[in-house]
């Protein structure tokens, strides 16, 4: 009986544990975790964001014709050359 009653409350416990996670929107949208080593062409390259200062790892994120989003350092030659290629093409539009 007590074995019952304690799994019961480890199960309440786990349910508005996981509830309060899900309800926490006050971190960063997405972050950089590692980054992509090889450079990318910028053919490929349809925009980018930078991740948000909260982010343990500050990082670039490329989105791709496929709409594949890889991370990239933003301490990088060629991930700079592209972010200014980037916005020098969006600033003409």
């Amino acid at each position: 009986m007590i074995s019952r009653g304690l799994l019961l409350v480890l199960l309440v416990l786990t349910c508005l544990q996981s509830f309060t996670t899900a309800q926490n929107g006050n971190g960063p949208d997405s972050c950089c975790f590692s980054y992509q080593r090889t450079p990318i062409p910028i053919r490929v390259i349809t925009g980018y964001k930078v991740t948000d200062p909260q982010c343990t790892k500050l990082g670039v994120i490329f989105t791709l014709k496929n709409s594949r989003r890889v991370c990239v350092d933003p301490e990088v030659d060629w991930v700079q050359k592209h972010m200014k290629s980037i916005d020098q093409i969006l600033s003409e539009i």
